[in-house]
């Protein structure tokens, strides 16, 4: 999978020191992945959800379920842009903010 741009894993492993190596193990295994379908993807990350207020979005737990990354994917190119990688009172705050404000 291609993953679009590196920066955000950086940013969160300044952010988020402890939770350094999952960070970098969630980016290493996006981009070594060849999936097709979310189904496929979810065998490498049990934990992947669809996020219901975009389209096409997903959230994958990092660190025990400390951080969520959310991330638009398109399965059928391969590309996988990362929009948040954030904590999980942040992702709660998130989730709110596009309840209300649908796309």
């Amino acid at each position: 999978m291609r993953v679009i741009s590196r920066t955000p894993f950086i940013e969160a492993q300044k952010r988020f020191p402890n939770e350094r190596d999952a960070i970098q193990g969630v980016y290493l295994l996006l981009k070594s992945l060849n999936v097709k379908t979310p189904l496929e993807l979810k065998q490498y990350f049990p934990n992947l959800d669809r996020f219901k207020y975009r389209a096409r979005w997903w959230c994958i737990d990092i660190g025990g379920n400390k951080i969520r990354l959310l991330a638009f994917i398109e399965f059928s190119m391969g590309h996988c842009y990362i929009k948040h990688i954030i904590s999980h009172t942040e992702y709660d705050k998130l989730t709110d903010y596009y309840r209300r404000n649908r796309a």
